[in-house]
């Protein structure tokens, strides 16, 4: 499991990461063996920290249904999670970019380099290579940026409960 987060400290961030993952490895039902950092600075100067979380072996190889529970790429609903909703329309939608933006940063070739919009798909699977596909359904949710209508298809992967302890670009993607 890799946890990116951006943040404008670097003691600050080292801090704000050990925390993040000592307070989810405590409020999670998988069993973590051992993790590690790393902290990058990004061309504008802002820190950059990615956190590996190695899993024991009993939590080594979660099903579709596990990852979900941890992991989500969809726009929560409004009425039910407002805050969270809120939450992800602020750090963790990707774009505009394409079509909608051809001068993105993300733009390579007239292509986003990071390959959104992604595809819809109504349930997770993981493919040949291990690496999960997250569920991101076409249920009519939507979230304004500069005006553009953008869908789950532009949601960067999130967890909620760290998203809504630390409201931070939190992206988090399981890697086997």
């Amino acid at each position: 499991m890799v946890i990116a987060c951006k943040f404008y400290e670097l003691l600050f961030v080292t801090k704000y990461c050990i925390h993040i993952m000592s307070s989810y490895r405590n409020e999670s039902y998988l069993f973590f063996f051992t993790d590690m950092y790393t902290i990058e600075f990004q061309k504008r100067g802002l820190p950059y920290a990615y956190i590996l979380n190695f899993l024991h072996s009993s939590s080594k190889y979660p099903t579709p249904v596990d990852i979900n529970k941890i992991i989500s790429a969809e726009i929560p609903r409004p009425d039910k999670h407002p805050e969270l909703y809120r939450l992800v329309g602020i750090h963790m939608m990707h774009g505009p970019c394409g079509l909608a933006n051809k001068k993105s940063p993300c733009m390579k070739k007239d292509r986003c380099s990071k390959f959104y919009p992604k595809k819809f798909m109504n349930h997770n699977i993981v493919d040949n290579d291990g690496y999960p596909v997250f569920r991101i359904r076409d249920n009519g949710a939507q979230i304004q940026k500069n005006g553009i209508p953008l869908d789950n298809r532009h949601v960067v992967p999130y967890n909620p409960k760290l998203l809504m302890r630390y409201q931070a670009h939190i992206n988090m993607d399981w890697c086997n």
